[in-house]
């Protein structure tokens, strides 16, 4: 279960979906940011059914989790044409999951030293690119974006997980691989999953792709609750 709360971005307010644990004692966060095709179900996967299920899962552990709804915020239509405004609107975005991670460390019963970050795809970019903030980040098949600045450089983050698959047509695997890269010259603990036959956001009905689904999501599920 979940309710819909507000925040302030740059003077506009924006809606996260908030998911509870239920707990007395103080517990960490994860805002999990969606990919271009927002909380859809469409032609390219189920990404509705499955970030909502990973949100629920989480609080299933004993965590908080938040979902906002950045794109709202610069009035960008979910969809394949989200694409085309990543130049103009991506610092945008960003600002907007910042601001949602403040707010989240201003909410009642979060540990604000207990800050995760779960990224998919274009929101994947975004995490990597706020990970200071962040104590752990798992992100999936996500983009370097080299000619948008990339995925900047930071310290602060502790332990890392990426998913990617090996098939992926959208956003090559070697982006994992630079990522990773990335990541371990900071010094963070970061694991690289590549799943051999996946496509990009795992949508297709294969086994490759099914396989992927389920274990990508157990070892998510496994990271947050060692380390957070």
């Amino acid at each position: 279960m979940h309710k819909t709360i507000k925040f302030t971005s740059r003077g506009k307010e924006v809606n996260a979906e908030f998911y509870d644990p239920q707990v007395r004692d103080s517990a960490g966060v994860v805002v999990i940011a969606y990919g271009t095709d927002g909380l859809t179900n469409d032609r390219s996967g189920e990404w509705e059914t499955m970030i909502r299920g990973y949100a629920d899962a989480i609080a299933d552990l004993g965590f908080y989790a938040i979902i906002p709804d950045y794109l709202s915020a610069t009035d960008t239509s979910p969809g394949p044409a989200a694409l085309d405004f990543i130049p103009r609107y991506r610092d945008s975005w960003q600002v907007v999951l910042s601001d949602a991670i403040d707010h989240a460390t201003s909410i009642s019963g979060v540990d604000a030293a207990r800050i995760g970050l779960l990224g998919f795809s274009l929101g994947g970019h975004l995490c990597l690119r706020l990970r200071s903030k962040a104590k752990l980040l798992v992100e999936y098949f996500s983009p370097v974006l080299e000619d948008f600045g990339g995925i900047g450089s930071s310290l602060g983050l502790q332990r890392a997980q990426i998913h990617h698959g090996e098939a992926d047509g959208l956003v090559n695997f070697r982006n994992a691989g630079a990522i990773e890269a990335t990541l371990k010259a900071e010094g963070v603990e970061t694991e690289l999953f590549g799943y051999e036959g996946a496509d990009h956001g795992f949508g297709g009905m294969d086994k490759a792709n099914k396989e992927a689904i389920e274990r990508s999501k157990n070892l998510t599920l496994g990271f947050f609750k060692n380390y957070l």
